[in-house]
């Protein structure tokens, strides 16, 4: 009994505190590196993309808006977040620190990919357009938020490792640009079922987001498609562009593994049951990426 709640405390610690994500964007960001390089990166370029998605997360996190949003799959996360406030200043501090000394590691070539990542990242948090009824930031136009955030990590997974080994230019290398492509289609896939988990709320303030506006079962339909265009450019890619043939069965089986989840995203999950699934299909990508190249 007491080693199963201690497990279960150190499974909310590490999904809630935001550590979890940022491991899972640490692996994604190794899988780039091992599709295009054979190997698993360079240790600052992972580092530098687990610090910036913690401390992106905890601040975001902290900030007070986020106190105020409670419901039937946001409470538990909530009132964990609320007692636990000073692990988030500590994280934020920790991963500033790291972020910066990560940073000096980078050629300044590398400072463009954080062009992109760090407008979007602001404008997340805070309101940057100007609009009739006043400020908004980019998540208060909901039926856009999982774009934001799949084109932000999609870009940083993609595109860090790249220039960091190579020329500016080869970013738009095919091979690299399939990566980029894919990743987007998967990471837009499996944030679409966090709105899947908030619908119910989401209805309630008026929020429209994609679930709230084409219903569930359609927003299910619609990840399911971006997974099987996903599928899509394996396939061009092994048939006209060389990519290896374990590699695209690898990729290949997590996007049926992770098409087989969507069919579990109901409204009323348990609160660690979406982050710990769909943070999750990242890390078993980089998991299957990394045991089909060894086989």
């Amino acid at each position: 009994m007491i080693a199963y709640r201690l497990f279960k405390y150190g499974l909310r610690f590490f999904v809630y505190s935001n550590l979890f994500i940022a491991f899972c964007i640490l692996a994604y960001t190794a899988k780039t590196s091992l599709l295009l390089y054979g190997n698993n990166g360079n240790i600052y370029v992972n580092s530098l993309a687990f610090s910036a998605t913690l401390l992106f997360y905890c601040f975001h996190r902290i900030n007070k808006h986020k106190f105020l949003t409670t419901g039937e799959n946001l409470e538990e996360r909530n009132n964990w977040m609320g007692r636990n406030k000073i692990i988030y200043y500590f994280l934020i501090a920790s991963a500033l620190i790291s972020l910066v000394i990560e940073l000096t590691f980078m050629p300044i070539k590398a400072y463009l990919v954080f062009v992109p990542v760090g407008i979007l990242g602001v404008g997340y948090t805070f309101p940057i357009i100007p609009t009739k009824s006043g400020w908004k930031r980019l998540r208060d136009i909901y039926w856009l938020k999982t774009l934001w955030i799949a084109f932000a990590f999609s870009w940083l997974t993609s595109f860090l490792p790249v220039i960091f080994n190579e020329p500016l230019e080869s970013m738009l290398k095919p091979t690299v640009l399939f990566v980029f492509c894919r990743s987007f289609l998967f990471l837009f896939a499996i944030c679409i079922p966090f709105d899947i988990r908030d619908m119910n709320f989401d209805k309630n303030r008026r929020v429209n987001t994609l679930p709230v506006i084409v219903g569930a079962k359609t927003a299910i339909d619609i990840s399911i498609i971006l997974l099987l265009i996903f599928i899509s450019l394996i396939c061009i890619q092994f048939l006209y562009f060389n990519l290896d043939i374990k590699l695209a069965i690898a990729l290949f089986v997590s996007a049926i593994l992770t098409v087989i989840s969507l069919l579990f995203a109901k409204t009323k999950r348990p609160a660690l049951f979406y982050p710990l699934l769909f943070d999750g299909a990242m890390l078993l990508q980089w998991i299957l990426v990394v045991a089909f190249s060894h086989y």
